[in-house]
């Protein structure tokens, strides 16, 4: 961690990504939120504020028999009804498509709960108007951004998806899975990769059953990084990307493809692998690998979503930039009359 290029703190808040999740799961259990009949989900949220869906809707998707949907747009989906559980999830709570969300949840007479740090959402939970949580970061993020803050959402997120009665993790299953995730980031070679990484155009792959993080990593490494990065999931990138890795001819020396590999993938999964690292080195591509190590599901989950961030950070100080300020998000908001945060 570098603080001279790094005033904001943006390093110590993922230092702190652990914290950030045991400190607003624990506020979270602490809610009014209470124990609802529903036969789905959707959670409403942007940007970092979604990414903590997408990491719990892959975790339960091969076991929960209720759907569990992340919308990314204003309103909700057409089907939505008074049997469906809306959650407004927003970092700042001023999120604008989350704050539609709420408008058509209502006309619909969805079951709807809030997690939010404050804003508009704090403002309608405060009221009495739905259940939900306004969590504090405290000291664990200094940035306050929504960028450094995943734990912060990850850990409401999860403690509102158990206290509905969603999620049956237990606190200790998950206490463990953040001291394993501690422990591995000891040896890990986030630092190595980002120079590999160095001036090229990152390509993430995972299997499906590991999009979420990857979703919530690749966003990590473009916000915090400033990096374009894309990703894919197999076995779907294989029916999409084979014959796509030449042209134009840039794309052979300026992309690199980095591929997440976990105990818990199918067998055709990791034999596609095998098969599409191969072929990549007969077309002269560069890849490497990193190898999941915890040894959970939800641990795993937290391991690639985190990995990536740091990758993002390194890459951002290995060019002497200083990760923290955000020019065009700014220049966005502004142009939209949003909050920045």
């Amino acid at each position: 961690m570098n603080n001279n290029l790094d005033p904001m703190g943006i390093g110590k808040a993922l230092e702190l990504f652990p914290e950030q999740i045991k400190t607003t799961y624990s506020q979270t259990l602490n809610s009014n939120i209470e124990t609802l009949n529903f036969d789905s989900i959707v959670i409403s949220g942007m940007g970092g504020s979604s990414n903590a869906g997408k990491i719990i809707q892959s975790l339960l998707e091969g076991e929960s028999f209720i759907p569990v949907f992340v919308f990314n747009d204003y309103g909700l989906p057409a089907w939505v009804n008074e049997k469906t559980l809306v959650v407004l999830n927003s970092y700042s709570g001023n999120t604008e498509e989350t704050l539609s969300a709420y408008e058509v949840a209502k006309q619909k007479n969805c079951k709807v709960i809030g997690v939010a740090t404050g804003g508009k959402i704090a403002e309608v939970i405060t009221s009495g108007e739905i259940k939900g949580v306004i969590v504090s970061a405290g000291e664990t993020n200094p940035s306050n951004y929504p960028k450094s803050g995943l734990g912060v959402s990850f850990g409401a997120l999860f403690g509102a998806l158990t206290k509905v009665g969603l999620i049956k993790t237990e606190e200790a299953e998950l206490n463990s899975a953040l001291s394993e995730l501690v422990e591995i980031r000891k040896t890990w070679d986030a630092k190595e990769k980002s120079n590999w990484l160095k001036d090229s155009v990152p390509v993430l792959f995972s299997s499906r059953s590991l999009i979420g993080p990857l979703n919530a990593g690749r966003n990590a490494m473009c916000e915090i990084g400033r990096v374009f990065t894309v990703f894919y999931d197999f076995p779907e990138v294989n029916h999409v990307l084979i014959e796509a890795t030449q042209k134009p001819d840039f794309i052979k020396d300026k992309f690199k493809y980095l591929f997440f590999e976990s105990k818990f993938d199918n067998d055709r999964i990791k034999l596609r692998y095998k098969i599409t690292k191969e072929i990549f080195a007969d077309q002269k591509l560069s890849t490497n690998s990193y190898v999941l190590s915890t040894s959970s599901r939800l641990s795993q989950s937290l391991e690639l979503a985190h990995y990536c961030a740091w990758l993002g950070y390194n890459l951002s100080i290995n060019r002497g930039e200083d990760p923290g300020p955000e020019p065009w998000i700014i220049k966005l908001k502004e142009a939209l009359s949003q909050p920045i945060h």
